[in-house]
């Protein structure tokens, strides 16, 4: 299901043509204008989705969660989404993957990763860690490009 693709080899524009979600793993600043230009709008999700949680507990926030989510996204815009590490959360129980699908069947979305890419799976946080995951790509409909 999941596609890997190399950066390096990877027209700016052939980035868009991808199918969402994305998981830009690569850091190259044409991608990033490419992205711009496009419309995409840049999103941090940690502070809107912060306030809209604050003051829950979590068996509040464990139905709610993907509602809060959507609502702090523009609505049927491309999103660029850059900061969003609090989905990480263990309390939280989200399948990060199945999220961002999810996500992208409303907008176009494109995710820079945060963690490390390894062959067919992509990793959060390190080994020990409450918010480590280790995600194989191939479970996915995802496209990476590294």
């Amino acid at each position: 299901m999941g596609q890997n693709y190399y950066g390096r080899t990877l027209a700016a524009k052939a980035l868009l043509s991808l199918s969402p979600p994305i998981l830009l793993c690569s850091s190259r600043t044409d991608f990033e204008k490419a992205i711009a230009d496009a419309g995409y709008q840049t999103v941090s999700l940690n502070l809107p989705l912060a306030r809209a949680l604050a003051g829950m507990t979590v068996s509040d926030i464990s139905p709610l969660i993907n509602d809060k989510i959507r609502e702090a996204l523009p609505q049927s815009e491309p999103v660029f989404l850059t900061d969003y590490e609090m989905l990480f959360d263990p309390r939280y129980k989200l399948d990060i993957m199945r999220l961002f699908m999810d996500l992208s069947r409303k907008n176009k979305l494109i995710v820079k990763w945060r963690g490390a890419v390894d062959g067919n799976t992509v990793t959060y946080s390190e080994q020990g860690f409450e918010d480590y995951q280790r995600i194989r790509i191939s479970d996915y409909d995802v496209s990476v490009v590294i």
